[in-house]
């Protein structure tokens, strides 16, 4: 688990950026349907932060409401991305990809594995194929 405690990141074309401030929490690998259909890709990579430890330092999201207790933020201008926060939630989820220091975030575990197409070969740093 990275020990890092100030993270940062923005979107695609750069107009919104951000400070996470804390330890990351379940970094992990994700491939359920709505991540899937969220991102266009088989599989995205999510960290969690503390809500209280995010600042948006520059620019603001979009949201848009994806199951009843979920938004997720996106950039208004290229499309990013960013997170997904569920209804009275302590913690943001925010996908790796958009994460300055996103080599100091191993993911843990693959969530949703089973809805991965069979041809995706996603490992789990320290874990076997297919665990």
């Amino acid at each position: 688990m990275a020990k890092r405690k100030v993270f940062t990141g923005g979107c695609l074309c750069g107009n919104i950026r951000f400070r996470a401030d804390g330890a990351p929490i379940w970094p992990h690998f994700c491939s359920c349907t709505m991540c899937q259909k969220w991102t266009g890709a088989p599989v995205v990579g999510w960290v969690d932060f503390p809500l209280s430890g995010l600042t948006w330092t520059q620019g603001a999201p979009k949201l848009v409401r994806t199951t009843p207790k979920t938004q997720r933020g996106f950039c208004p201008d290229c499309g990013s991305g960013l997170f997904a926060l569920d209804d009275g939630a302590e913690n943001i989820c925010l996908t790796i990809g958009i994460i300055d220091q996103k080599n100091s975030l191993v993911p843990e575990s693959h969530s949703y594995r089973g809805k991965a197409p069979k041809w995706l070969c996603v490992e789990v740093p320290g874990k076997k194929p297919g665990a």
